[in-house]
């Protein structure tokens, strides 16, 4: 946790809730011990971003619309609905290996030279 703390503005106490909820889905396992930590129970290639997000921020859900909805509401809640099920596609489609590789490349494509 330090090691993510230190890298990412995240505040301590919420990685922590963010570790747990990933523990108890079986995602992370904790070690205990001088080189403890969490470590991923299943592959990078097998952890979609889509279940990530989905345990830190919770199943999406279909918002259930009031009875008579104006037509400008019907609207705008059709393009929500639009938008929701992109973005669980788009995040169904990486996995954290995907992104592992991802960041390898951009970091390779902008070396730091020090004179």
């Amino acid at each position: 946790m330090s090691e993510i703390t230190s890298k990412q503005p995240i505040p301590e106490r919420y990685l922590e809730q963010i570790l747990t909820n990933l523990r108890r889905a079986g995602v992370v396992q904790s070690q205990r011990g001088s080189k403890g930590g969490f470590v991923l129970v299943r592959e990078p290639w097998q952890i979609t971003v889509l279940e990530i997000v989905t345990l830190v921020e919770g199943e999406r859900k279909e918002k259930e619309h009031s009875e008579a909805p104006t037509l400008e509401r019907r609207l705008v809640y059709e393009i929500w609905d639009q938008a929701n099920v992109a973005s669980m596609d788009v995040l169904g489609r990486y996995t954290l290996q995907d992104l592992c590789q991802e960041r390898e490349a951009r970091l390779q494509q902008s070396p730091m030279y020090y004179i």
